[in-house]
Order: C-alpha cells, then sequence, then structure tokens
C-alpha cells in the first residue's frame, strides 16, 4: 500500500515538471481482497449501442470520464420495506453495520497503534429503511482543489433493483477518504445480489471551480430574437455557430458528414491541454 510521493524543496520554487509528476487522484488499497479502480470504458461495459460507439462522441466521453470502483466484497442483500438483512451462508441477519472479513489482520498491522481496530466499515444501514452504505476497500486523495463525484455508472443501468447517490467529496482537505458510495434498495422481498468483481459506481476528477458559487452563477439567459426587451439576442456569429451544430434532413444541403463531431473533439484531444491547478 503506497502512494506517490513528490519531494517537496521549500528552496525551490515549483515548475511543471512537479506539478506533471503529481497526480489528480490517488487510490490506497486497504484490504487485499480489493479490486484497484479502473480506467472507465468507452462503451459503457459493452452496453452501448455499436451506432453510437462508432459517432456518438459525446456519449463515450461521458462514459469513459473516470474510474469504476467495486464493492470490497459479494454482498448478497434481501429489503422487507423496513429493515435490511444480509446473507452469511445459509442465515439472514438484520444488518447494522459489519466489517470485511479478516479487516483487523490487514488493517492492524499496517496502521499507527493509534488507528487500530479504526477500520471503515465495509456494509452499513443508514437508518432509514432500504438506504446503506458500500465501501470499495480503497482510500482516495487529490491534488489541492480537484474534488471527486462520486456516482452511478455513466450511460450503464446497474440494476433495477438499486439506486446510487451522487456526491461531491473534497478529498484535497478530507484525505485520504474511504471511497464508499450511498445506495437505496428499490425492491423488497427479493434476493439482492451485488458482486465484488462487477462495477458498482463511478469516480470522476472535479476542479473544485467548476461547482463553485462564482461559476454557478456566471451564466447568461437570453432569447433569440434581437427585438426582444432587456435581451441582447443571438447574433449572426451566434447563428453561424449554431448553424454548425446541426445537420439538414436534405443530403443535398447537408453540411457535415457523419462523425463530424467526433473527429473534431478527438483532434482537440490530440492536442496539449493545460492542466488545472
Amino acid at each position: 500500500m503506497a502512494a506517490t510521493a513528490i519531494k517537496n524543496d521549500r528552496t525551490q520554487k515549483p515548475d511543471s515538471t512537479h506539478q506533471a509528476a503529481d497526480p489528480v487522484i490517488t487510490f490506497f488499497k486497504a484490504y487485499p481482497e480489493t479490486l484497484p479502480a479502473m480506467s472507465a470504458d468507452r462503451s459503457a461495459l459493452g452496453t452501448i449501442p455499436a451506432q453510437a460507439y462508432q459517432y456518438c462522441e459525446a456519449m463515450t466521453t461521458a462514459s469513459a470520464f473516470g474510474w469504476y470502483a467495486f464493492p470490497a466484497a459479494d454482498l448478497q442483500l434481501w429489503f422487507d420495506g423496513v429493515d435490511i438483512y444480509r446473507a452469511h451462508g445459509d442465515e439472514w441477519h438484520r444488518l447494522a453495520s459489519e466489517q470485511l472479513p479478516g479487516m483487523e489482520h490487514w488493517w492492524n498491522p499496517n496502521c499507527p497503534d493509534h488507528l487500530a481496530d479504526m477500520a471503515p466499515p465495509f456494509v452499513t444501514s443508514l437508518g432509514i429503511p432500504g438506504y446503506l452504505q458500500i465501501w470499495s476497500g480503497l482510500l482516495v486523495s487529490t491534488r489541492k482543489n480537484w474534488s471527486i463525484l462520486v456516482r452511478p455508472l455513466a450511460n450503464a443501468q446497474k440494476s433495477n433493483q438499486l439506486f446510487c447517490f451522487e456526491g461531491i467529496v473534497e478529498t484535497d482537505h478530507f484525505q485520504p477518504a474511504p471511497l464508499f458510495i450511498n445506495l437505496k434498495l428499490l425492491v423488497t422481498n427479493t434476493i439482492i445480489n451485488i458482486s465484488a468483481h462487477e462495477p458498482l459506481f463511478q469516480v470522476q476528477p472535479l476542479h473544485r471551480d467548476c461547482y463553485s458559487r462564482d461559476t454557478l452563477n456566471a451564466s447568461d439567459h437570453r432569447n433569440i430574437s434581437m427585438d426582444q426587451p432587456d435581451s441582447a439576442g443571438m447574433t449572426d456569429l451566434d447563428w453561424g455557430g449554431f448553424q454548425k451544430t446541426i445537420r439538414s434532413a436534405d443530403p443535398g444541403n447537408d453540411m457535415h458528414s457523419a462523425g463530424q463531431y467526433a473527429t473534431t473533439t478527438r483532434k482537440r484531444a490530440r492536442k496539449t491541454t493545460p492542466i488545472l491547478r
């Protein structure tokens, strides 16, 4: 269990080389059976239709943004509408909070003495009927001013038996933090299987500027008409830009070829892009 470390020499000014070597996100494996976070897939685990995979760059880019995270162990759950139960072999026990099997034998020898027996729980009932929290067995930290968005799998429906909630965690300050997901069970009196070998949720890096109040307040709302009072309307430049985003129903008048957006964005991606600090 190791992290990438950068030597901090206070006598030297930081340069781009040090910044480039500093990872945006670091995952720490806190349980030996845990699967590492896996780069997300442009095909959304093979669920995107072939035509969309070939031409819809917007969809494939969103699908591949981030990493897949797995539950640290298999789970078999039952929800009766009030309480959640977890299977242990042939027996079912009402769920409160449970550790991973043998966690103390891995955690305690590797942690400082004052943190012994303080490993995060694997699965916890949240006290609201049907709501629970599942840990991936990973800890996560991010570079300064970077957070993580924990969310359901992008463009891939995990199950109709459960719903994953989204959350933004400022893991540059609260780090390394346990990487978990909060869920709601949607069905009752049915066995719900959650496999440790299938992605359960997605983790995406998010710069704090993206969700700051200044950013969210920096919006403008206009009418398309230049003649509307108190509205700047759309200029000729705007209309020209709009025309480039649409395709004509008449192939003879269509200015665009299939996949033009994908081609353009892939060319942009090949150019050097400055990294947010």
